[in-house]
């Protein structure tokens, strides 16, 4: 399967390749076609390759913002061919830069990026990857012979790779995920609308989570913190908006403290400013984090936050300026924070403005993308000089 635009790759500037596993509704996901679409079209011809078929709506979104979008069929079974098949789109796209995005993406992109000589390469490092083995480590090592940058998501993330797999300095940054504050605050329906639809009164208190349903977002800390909340608070509601293999055990922990009607897991949604509009309190109760684009989204919306010391949570969130943090997989402290926001709805709302200047002032795609951008120029100047100052 294969679709391209019709736009042809410009001389004079760098062509980039953005590579990842499939297009979906995820985190890596969104900020990848986030930099497809802000990366400064002057100085970069930006491409997309998928290695396997994903979401046709967010196809089609990739072939009409992307110079060319491709996806090639990957099978763990030919995994060979999928990396000769890489390399030789590769070589054919004569790519300046090879920017590779999340685990598998990452393996195989480096070794076709290293047989196609492709003059740059790079990742972004959107988790800490702590389930590598040894095995996995020394397959890194030998990557990083081929790998020009590691771009980290948040700054724990930069002293893993450089402590756990001996990643050098000079070839770790920290550049945070981004959002699009104007595209978060666009809302369509209101939050009676939004409650009726789960059969809530639109006066109820709404919480809202947004993220993969795996074992790192500690659901089951939130389902238990909603039934704490429940004797002070009867009203109180519960949306955790994913998809992921966890959620048979998350709706186990919903029947086990009784809150079956109080929460609703209704999977991907792509109405998220909707939903962010309509909820009193975004809550993420995660164990493990890189720094979460739907954490970045919740800010730029304005809305009051209740999170998790975890990962990069602490690089976006200070705790009582912008939002309120807690420890992980503290269940009472989860429903003490909201219980705080609840009590003192100005509180709330001094926390989410402060939290929606932080997403606009650090976290603007369109700052992160510049900040992309230079390290691409940086390092192909690094490789090729006489190209790079005729870009």
């Amino acid at each position: 399967m294969k679709l391209q635009t019709s736009n042809t790759i410009g001389r004079g500037r760098l062509r980039v390749l953005l590579l990842v596993p499939e297009l979906g509704i995820g985190g890596a996901e969104t900020h990848v076609m986030h930099l497809v679409e802000r990366l400064d079209r002057s100085l970069f011809a930006v491409s997309l390759c998928a290695l396997k078929p994903g979401i046709p709506d967010w196809e089609e979104r990739a072939a009409r913002e992307a110079e060319s979008f491709t996806v090639l069929g990957f099978r763990m079974r030919t995994l060979p061919l999928a990396i000769v098949r890489l390399a030789a789109h590769l070589r054919r796209g004569r790519f300046d830069v090879l920017h590779c995005h999340l685990s598998l993406a990452d393996a195989i992109g480096r070794i076709a990026g290293s047989i196609a000589r492709v003059p740059v390469v790079v990742t972004t490092e959107h988790g800490k990857h702590l389930w590598k083995s040894k095995p996995h480590l020394l397959l890194e090592r030998m990557l990083a012979r081929a790998t020009d940058l590691r771009i980290c998501v948040s700054r724990d993330i930069v002293e893993i790779r450089k402590r756990r797999e001996g990643t050098p300095g000079d070839k770790l940054a920290y550049i945070p995920n981004g959002v699009d504050p104007a595209a978060v605050r666009r809302t369509v329906r209101g939050k009676a609308a939004v409650m009726a639809e789960f059969g809530w009164k639109s006066g109820d208190r709404l919480l809202l989570a947004v993220g993969r349903v795996v074992s790192a977002k500690s659901y089951a800390t939130l389902v238990e913190a909603v039934s704490i909340l429940r004797e002070r608070f009867p009203d109180v509601r519960c949306l955790i908006v994913g998809e992921g293999r966890c959620r048979e055990e998350i709706r186990d922990a919903i029947a086990r403290f009784g809150v079956g009607e109080r929460m609703a897991l209704p999977g991907s949604r792509t109405d998220i400013p909707d939903l962010l509009s309509a909820a009193d309190v975004f809550v993420l109760t995660s164990v493990r984090e890189g720094l979460p684009v739907s954490l970045l989204e919740a800010m730029a919306a304005g809305k009051a936050i209740v999170g998790t010391f975890v990962g990069g949570v602490p690089d976006a969130i200070s705790d009582g300026v912008n939002g309120l943090l807690v420890p992980p997989g503290d269940a009472a402290a989860v429903a003490r924070a909201i219980s705080r926001l609840f009590d003192d709805p100005s509180l709330g709302r001094t926390l989410g403005d402060a939290a929606a200047r932080t997403a606009e002032e650090r976290f603007s795609i369109d700052g992160v993308a510049r900040r992309v951008g230079e390290a691409y120029l940086a390092l192909y100047a690094r490789k090729q000089p006489t190209r790079a100052k005729n870009a």
